[in-house]
């Protein structure tokens, strides 16, 4: 018989498989947060290409993109029906990476209506955005959806704030006001800001509709953001 301890020396090993798998998965990403180029995410942009070859794309959808935001909205398809709703949330992409893969990202599903909704990314780790960079980033990527598509409507979702960062509420207050600004002269472009609906009665954003990590929305969060989308939808 195996004594106690040569049976742990043997099982020992395999029962932390899974931990040192999950660090793998983390330190990669990690990596990818700290790599500035979009080729950070050139991976996870051929996962989204090989995932679209066993799909039956819907004609002239809502096409929402961003990062893991977006990616983790995995019941809003339901939420917007009837409109034919498509998610591509791109590792925890920029606005500057999105629009470096326009082409495959937006340009391929030829959207009626583009939906961007900013990333943490965008204000931590891969940049550091000030209210002026996220105008022309986002005006950039709008302009160059201009040049190639005959998209209806294209909504820019404001930063959310984010119990894990009460510093950065003004700037996103400040991000939000000079989008707005922006979207109010340029035709076919308009600005969702639903920060008021996930905040708490202290003005703050509820913790209650965001996920442990206080960075991204839960399933409550999602819902109300979903709401606030599907009435600019109805309106068009």
């Amino acid at each position: 018989m195996f004594e106690w301890q040569n049976i742990r020396m043997f099982f020992g090993p395999l029962l932390c498989l899974p931990l040192l798998h999950l660090a793998w998965l983390v330190s990669g990403e990690f990596r990818a947060y700290l790599d500035p180029s979009p080729k950070a995410w050139a991976e996870e942009m051929q996962a989204i290409v090989r995932a679209d070859e066993t799909l039956a794309l819907p004609e002239n959808p809502v096409l929402v993109v961003g990062g893991r935001r977006v990616a983790l909205w995995d019941d809003l398809p339901g939420m917007l029906a009837p409109h034919p709703t498509l998610l591509r949330g791109l590792g925890d992409a920029t606005i500057e990476d999105i629009t470096h893969y326009y082409d495959r990202l937006i340009g391929y599903y030829r959207p009626e209506i583009l939906v961007l909704l900013p990333s943490y990314a965008d204000l931590h780790l891969r940049d550091d955005k000030r209210p002026d960079d996220l105008v022309a980033a986002v005006r950039d990527l709008v302009d160059l959806n201009a040049r190639h598509l005959a998209t209806a409507m294209v909504y820019v979702i404001a930063p959310l704030k984010m119990p894990l960062h009460p510093g950065d509420d003004e700037r996103i207050e400040a991000m939000s006001e000079a989008l707005a600004a922006w979207t109010a002269s340029e035709p076919g472009v308009a600005l969702i800001d639903a920060n008021d609906l996930l905040a708490g009665p202290d003005g703050r954003p509820n913790p209650a509709l965001y996920r442990g990590d206080g960075i991204n929305l839960n399933e409550a969060g999602y819902l109300r953001l979903a709401m606030v989308l599907r009435e600019a939808l109805n309106s068009v």
